[in-house]
This record gives structure tokens, sequence and C-alpha cells, in this order.
């Protein structure tokens, strides 16, 4: 749950088609073929590493967070026999070989008795559950941008299992491979987030890399090896106490997992291509006085996010939206990678958790008129400012955070996922998978998921889980406001720029 530098990418809409209206599905349709615990090489992992991985500050606000159920969808032509007697045994061969330099991936997170601060621990031994899978379900249809059923993806991630039953104990990784005979596979992994995305595509690169070209890939160019050294986290202040005292409180949710959706929640995929995310940058542009610069994604995070407010404001029956007041606050969060924002720097290669959240609030209604892209920009604009180009630092006020966070009407809150940067279908397998033809991810809360598109890396994703209903008209304001704001909108400037321009945009 990260942002990325975004430089220069940019939209179009594909149209939407009927929502699939099966009777059966896909969680009726899975049949486990094989589990089984997957260790690295005997007395690989370093000594140093055999005892316990202290949590920072960066960590601890998501500790409490069920895991995240995330997707990679790769095309697989071949029949069940194939994959049971080529593809079985070399996944398992090279998880185990990357595995021996993702040892947190292997351990726990473990909640001491006495209400501590907990850590993640790692003996010899430990391991990561593995399940093999097979579904008849019509992978073509998972893998589209339509409109598909949420409770279709649920069945093709594991579940994970706490070892101790008061949660004090909890498995951190746990995958599984399904397959869809001739058709493709689905790599689906259920994940605590004791890492962000910049470490968790670390370790799917080198997987691939180490099953696609064997333990040799490690001497090649470009192959980065974590980094885990948790002094380079400086903590003068005493966040991490700061964050414990208010997040030990909380009820941990362990390995609870998010519920399938038993309302008609379906999840669906706008493309933004390049020439209309310029279009709408030249137009935001043109509005604000003096602002030089504006990056696509806050151009297309501002233009969702109205969107998103937009359909809930038109569902008069949304349970959430229905009773809303149009001077209500609207939240959009998303955060920052501050790896290269720190005092000092700290490697890129880091494992763990380095975000720092931000946090855009506007009234609805100025995000409900006409021009509410136009508010939503200018309001992530702003708490762009606010947190990545502050003189006090990356972490200045961060303190005061978890004082803000109380007063957050959550059900009023959209977040991004996803990190274009990283680019999610990079992840390539070689010859008899490639790279993914669609990645989902699953949260619990309402949000974006944004990334690379994968038919063209200068275009971008955006993933969405709504209701039907309101994902219709969702689709329909999305799509015609687009066209729009490149076809009709006036070039007369309408609001006042943020105090500072942007030379580049934040990281995710």
């Amino acid at each position: 749950m990260d942002i990325a530098r975004v430089d220069e990418l940019d939209p179009f809409i594909d149209p939407f088609l009927p929502v699939y209206n099966s009777s059966i599905s896909s969680s009726e349709m899975v049949h486990v073929l094989e589990q089984c615990r997957i260790a690295p090489p005997p007395g690989s992992v370093d000594d140093k590493y055999k005892y316990s991985l202290p949590l920072t500050f960066f960590d601890i606000p998501w500790l409490h967070f069920p895991p995240l159920k995330i997707f990679s969808f790769y095309e697989f032509s071949h029949p069940k026999a194939y994959f049971l007697d080529t593809i079985v045994p070399r996944i398992k061969h090279s998880l185990s070989l990357t595995l021996k330099h993702f040892f947190p991936l292997l351990g726990n997170l473990v909640f001491p008795t006495d209400g501590s601060i907990p850590e993640i621990r790692y003996k010899d031994g430990d391991s990561v559950s593995l399940t093999f899978a097979e579904c008849s379900f019509d992978f073509d249809h998972l893998i589209g941008d339509q409109q598909r059923n949420d409770t279709d993806f649920h069945s093709l991630a594991p579940q994970i299992s706490p070892t101790s039953t008061n949660f004090g104990i909890v498995p951190i990784l746990a995958i599984q491979v399904t397959l869809f005979p001739n058709s493709g596979i689905c790599i689906g992994f259920t994940f605590h987030h004791i890492a962000d995305a910049r470490a968790f595509h670390m370790f799917e690169r080198l997987w691939a890399a180490i099953y696609k070209l064997g333990e040799a890939t490690l001497e090649s160019p470009g192959i980065v090896l974590p980094f885990y050294d948790r002094t380079v986290i400086k903590d003068p202040i005493g966040l991490r106490s700061t964050f414990w005292n208010h997040f030990g409180k909380i009820k941990h949710e362990g390995s609870t997992q998010p519920p399938p959706s038993t309302n008609n929640n379906v999840r669906a995929t706008f493309i933004f291509r390049r020439a209309e995310v310029e279009g709408l940058r030249k137009w935001v542009i043109s509005q604000i006085p003096d602002l030089q610069y504006v990056s696509s994604f806050t151009v297309i995070c501002g233009y969702a996010w109205s969107c998103i407010t937009k359909a809930g404001a038109r569902i008069l029956g949304d349970h959430e939206d229905a009773a809303v007041g149009e001077n209500e606050l609207e939240n959009f969060a998303f955060t920052v990678d501050c790896r290269s924002l720190l005092d000092p720097p700290i490697p890129d290669a880091y494992f763990g958790n380095c975000l720092m959240g931000a946090l855009a609030t506007t009234k609805r209604m100025q995000l409900i008129q006409e021009d509410g892209f136009l508010a939503a920009v200018n309001s992530i604009l702003k708490a762009m400012e606010e947190r990545v180009r502050s003189k006090e630092g990356i972490l200045q006020g961060v303190q005061n955070w978890v004082r803000d966070l109380k007063s957050i009407n959550l059900t009023r809150l959209v977040a991004v996922v996803g990190a274009p940067r990283f680019d999610f279908y990079d992840v390539d397998f070689g010859l008899d998978l490639g790279r993914p033809k669609k990645f989902e991810v699953i949260s619990r809360d309402k949000y974006i998921l944004l990334s690379r598109c994968r038919a063209n890396l200068e275009d971008f994703e955006v993933g969405l889980c709504f209701p039907k209903a309101k994902m219709d008209v969702f689709a329909e304001i999305f799509t015609d406001g687009c066209k729009g704001y490149l076809q009709n909108k006036s070039m007369s400037p309408r609001i006042q720029k943020p105090s500072r321009n942007f030379p580049h945009v934040s990281k995710l």
C-alpha cells in the first residue's frame, strides 16, 4: 500500500461489459491438488537472522490490518500432467532457493504475552505454506477488465492459520498456485503487511528470476538482495513507543481474512492512456495560475477520487452515501516511500515498511460539482506539499499522526494501493509462464489499485471494487467526464494554485 515516483504516464477507458452472470462461483470450482511446506536449503540462512527482527515505527501502524490477498495471473496453455510433472517441482525448488534470502517471510509475527512490541522471529525449520490447486472457472474472464464478481477471487489465495489460539504467533506468508488447465495459472499470496510493496515486489522478482534462470541469476546485473539492518531507521523522538501506545490497544485481527462479499461487489479495471492523461494534465495546468507541472499520479488519482464521490452521491440507496451531507469531509489517503527522503537516506533494498501517510481532504460539495476533479487535484497537491516538501523533512509532525487519525471519518476515506514505479507486470517467470496477464489486490478498505498497464507500459490501470450499481454509475461518470474535459472544457483559470510547484511527483 504504497506510492512510487510517477513522472510521465497517461488515460482512456475500456468499455464496460456486463458482469459475468454465473450461478457457480470460482470457490465452488477449486479443489486442492497438494499442500506442502517449503523451507530454504538446510544451513543456508545466515546465523545472525535465526533469532528475531525488530519492528520499527514504520511497521507498527500496519500490524492490525488483516492480510492482503495478492494475485498474479499467467497464461499457461498446457495440460494438468505437464503442470504436475514439470511446473510444480520447479516452483518448489525455486521458492526454496529464494526464501533463504527472505527469512522474514518464513517466520512468524510474535505478540509477546506481556503486551510489549511484537517482533518477527525465525528459527531453523520454519517454512512457508504452499498449496497447489486446480480450478475449472473461466480464466479469460478473470483476467479481463470488465466487471467480475469479487467473490470469484477469494478462493485463489490461501488462508493463513495462526499457530496460537490467541493469535500470539501468526505466520506471515502463505502461497497458492492454481492451475486453469490449458488456460492459465494464478499465483495467490496471503501476506501480513510486515513489508511494503517495494520490498514484497523484490521477493517476487527474485523468485521469478531464479525459476527462470536458476540460482546463477544472483550473479546477474540488476539483481538486488534485501537489506535488513534496522539501525538505519533513526527514531530520536520515540515514534516507535508513541505508535505502539496507540496501536497496541487495538485488537489484533490475526489471520482474519477480508470476508467474501455477500452483496454484489464487482471488480473492474479502467485504462488511462498517455494521450488522455496529457490532455487532463494540460487542462489542470491551464486552470491553476502559475502551476508549471502536475504529475500523472495526481491527475489520475484526483480524477478517480472525484468520480467515486460523484457516483456515491448519485446512488442514494448506498448505505454509506445516502445520509452524507454536502459539507461532510471526504478524505484521500496515499503513502510516500521514505527510503530516499530520510536523513540520511537508506538503501533502496531495505526490506520492511518504509512508508509515511499523506491525506488530502476536501468538502464533499466541492468534489461532486462539475469541476470536482480540479478540487481533488488541488487537495492532493496541497497534501503532497505538506508531507513531501516540508522543510523540516518527511517525518515533520508525524508524532501527531495518531491524534489526526482519530479525527478522520473512515467511511469517507478512499486510498490508493499500488506502485507504478515497481511495475507489477515485470515479474517474468520465463518461457512456461512469462509475465503476468493480470494483477489484482484484495484489501479490506475502499481503494484504487494503481499500476502500469500490462498491454502498454506508458499507460495506467485503475482497478476498483464496488457494489455493481455504484460501479455502473462510476463507469458512466468516468468515461463521459474524461471525454468532456478533453473536448469541451474552457481553458480559463478557475482556482488558486498551491504555494509551491512540484518539479516531480511523490514516491508511492
